[in-house]
């Protein structure tokens, strides 16, 4: 090959990035093995004294989305449940909506939150503080309002925590995708995620990682209380994640399941609130700091998108008459590239949301939204400023701690 010195440092040094590919094939076929997975075959609670569980939900002008999560709910076939829905300050129509599921269920009661959010606490955080002491519920299954559930689902989540003695059990459900960009962006940022917290790993008893899915929490009221409840992660964003490392920092056993078939949530309906919702929750995810989200940015810029560099290079160096070696082999290593990346990807997509595993074609345009997601994650730990659901939450956010923070500051805005 009549190549330069610098064109074979270029091809090998790119080939590596190349051969990184085949390797997270045989990763993902790995991780896919070890996943815990609940689905339609999964076994039910056949217990003859099946513990009270009481669902919380807490809702903040959830009008749109709270009828069929709690349609979804007051169907389960588990026989020992109350609801405890908690309106949030909500401007909409979800009192309505909460009163009426009442006067049909005798099951389900409102909890109606007026005040202003006190310093020091999240929104979600504070609502459920508030309504856990109006449950008796031997468990508590803390759910999003966005979520829906098959009937047989608690019944197989309550067997699946007996079955693995986990004093929380939770879940990965289907991510709902119904717009362009839902399909396209969500997927990428669920993977950005569990790229941190593999449930692999943080299902294994003996690894101090931990995770826990809010959308979908399961957990013994004891544990709870010992792990000091919502009080304890009080000003956090994803109080899942650390309740979840409290409860397992206690000595018990936390586990995740993937259940697309049971449990399904639409998070975020437009781009906009794609950004906003994602890089809220990578942000408290990272813990605040920035150098894991630096590294969030520089990998998929090294792995994934030099593929698109080198097979444009490649095809301008060719329809400019330079047609050497370089630049076929530049352009053989970016289609090969293309190929293991976009394999890889279309897997993962299927994992997170498998009716849109075929949007992993748009993963180009997936990672420039990635990383302005990512970009504002950074700017919040630069400038400890958060605005979420109508809320502020402003500079004297302390760097989280999993105690009972201090310091946090939350006020009542108008838009979100």
């Amino acid at each position: 090959m009549n190549l330069t010195s610098t064109e074979q440092t270029v091809l090998w040094i790119y080939a590596a990035i190349v051969a990184a590919w085949p390797i997270r094939h045989v990763v993902i076929t790995l991780f896919f093995r070890w996943l815990d997975v609940l689905d339609l075959r999964s076994p039910r609670y056949e217990g003859d004294d099946p513990p009270r569980v009481t669902a919380i939900i807490p809702a903040k002008d959830e009008e749109e989305a709270l009828p069929a999560c709690l349609d979804s709910v007051r169907a389960q076939t588990y026989p020992n449940i109350s609801i405890l829905l908690v309106d949030d300050r909500s401007t909409d129509a979800t009192p309505e909506i909460a009163r009426r599921a009442a006067e049909a269920d005798p099951r389900v009661q409102v909890l109606t939150i007026s005040d202003d959010l006190p310093p020091g606490w999240t929104g979600k955080t504070h609502a459920l503080h508030l309504a856990v002491p109006q449950t008796e519920g031997q468990w508590l299954w803390f759910l999003d309002a966005d979520t829906r559930h098959h009937p047989e689902c608690l019944s197989i989540v309550m067997e699946y925590a007996r079955k693995q003695n986990a004093s929380l059990a939770s879940l990965l459900p289907e991510m709902r995708c119904e717009s362009f960009w839902e399909k396209v962006v969500t997927p990428l940022a669920g993977i950005v995620l569990m790229r941190t917290y593999p449930t692999f790993t943080a299902n294994n008893d003996r690894k101090k990682l931990a995770f826990a899915n809010g959308q979908f929490l399961l957990i013994e009221r004891s544990a709870y209380e010992a792990a000091g409840g919502h009080e304890a992660v009080r000003d956090r964003f994803v109080e899942d994640i650390a309740l979840a490392r409290r409860v397992k920092a206690l000595g018990r056993s936390v586990k995740t399941a993937v259940a697309p078939e049971i449990s399904s949530t639409r998070m975020y309906t437009s781009l906009s609130s794609l950004i906003r919702g994602w890089s809220r929750i990578l942000y408290d995810a990272h813990d605040r700091k920035p150098l894991p989200l630096i590294g969030k940015i520089l990998e998929p810029l090294i792995f994934s998108q030099t593929g698109d560099v080198a097979l444009i290079a490649s095809l301008v160096m060719l329809a400019l008459g330079q047609t050497g070696p370089f630049a076929w082999w530049l352009l053989g290593l970016s289609l090969v590239h293309q190929v293991l990346k976009q394999s890889v990807l279309y897997r993962m997509y299927r994992l997170n949301s498998p009716k849109t595993a075929g949007y992993a074609m748009y993963y180009s345009l997936a990672g420039i939204v990635s990383d302005v997601i990512i970009a504002r994650s950074l700017w919040m730990c630069v400038t400890g400023r958060v605005t979420w659901r109508g809320t502020s939450y402003g500079e004297q956010v302390v760097s989280p701690t999993d105690r009972s923070p201090e310091g946090a500051v939350g006020r009542s805005e108008a838009s979100s």
